[in-house]
């Protein structure tokens, strides 16, 4: 409590006192606790505050920035971080507390049309972004490009292959000849297997499974935890695909707001394949089959 009150009273110069604070479950990476806060004003607050080893700082840096982006498009509620940095040892992410409530009938509906709205209010030609992140705890370089075929086949699958490959080097997740052959081969065909999307380029979540959408106390969406870059707004449906347990309506109501040139369910394929390249690298051998099976599909198609 006292390394608490000490490390927000150093990231708040006018916090006057902590008056309760309560531990956050479901978080694996950082130490999470919802605090109230009062400042000199004598207005109170709740906070959401995480913490974790000084070392750590650049991956809540990456995350207060990715916020920040998501947060200034205006199209979907964002938390927006209140302060990032390292005191006495340890590195602190500060953002609002945001009250949860049960997704109502048009829930789906209201995340669709805001998702659409966030792709295409932030579309524009870039490819990348100015920093490298975080998805999940594995590093993401988003090195800029002016391709996007050769971003995704380089910084993407192809880095996800390389760690894996050095991982079972060094005695980790063993990864055979022959997804290791196809990810060459999908990294070589990359411009003609996402031939017809479109051009243009959107400001990504970039994590979007179920964990990091929620619903807010008014029934409206939230999105948290990003791993932003602008790309092919179509990869942003990999990870919806794979974890984002969204029913089939929610699909249709994005597509009518915001429609997705055909063959796009296709070309999604390659995006579900990063995400589950990822998943064997943080998580280990179980998914090695899954991968096999998405990356031998790719290449059939």
């Amino acid at each position: 409590m006292a390394d608490l009150k000490f490390a927000l009273q150093s990231l708040f110069p006018s916090l006057d006192a902590v008056e309760r604070v309560s531990s956050v479950g479901g978080g694996c990476i950082s130490e999470a606790r919802r605090v109230r806060v009062r400042f000199d004003d004598g207005n109170s607050q709740d906070l959401f505050v995480k913490s974790n080893a000084a070392l750590f700082l650049d991956n809540f840096e990456a995350e207060w920035d990715g916020l920040t982006r998501l947060s200034d498009v205006g199209a979907i509620r964002v938390p927006k971080p209140l302060a990032v940095g390292v005191v006495d040892g340890r590195s602190w992410l500060v953002l609002p507390w945001c009250e949860t409530g049960s997704p109502g009938a048009d829930y789906f509906e209201s995340f669709a049309k805001r998702l659409a709205a966030l792709h295409r209010c932030s579309a524009g030609t870039q490819v990348g972004l100015d920093r490298d992140n975080y998805l999940g705890s594995a590093k993401q370089v988003n090195t800029p490009s002016i391709d996007w075929a050769e971003f995704f086949a380089v910084h993407r699958i192809g880095y996800q292959i390389r760690w894996a490959v050095r991982q079972g080097v060094d005695g980790g997740t063993e990864v055979d000849g022959v997804l290791r052959r196809d990810c060459e081969q999908i990294m070589r065909r990359m411009p003609q297997l996402l031939e017809g999307r479109e051009e243009a380029t959107s400001l990504l979540h970039g994590d979007l499974w179920s964990g990091n959408y929620l619903c807010g106390a008014d029934g409206e969406p939230v999105l948290i935890d990003p791993a932003v870059y602008r790309g092919c707004r179509e990869a942003e449906f990999g990870m919806l695909k794979l974890f984002g347990s969204c029913p089939a309506d929610f699909y249709d109501t994005y597509l009518d707001h915001f429609p997705l040139p055909a063959g796009w369910q296709q070309r999604v394929q390659v995006y579900v394949l990063y995400h589950l390249l990822n998943h064997l690298n943080l998580f280990g051998g179980g998914y090695l089959g899954q991968c096999r099976s998405a990356a031998a599909a790719i290449l059939r198609n």
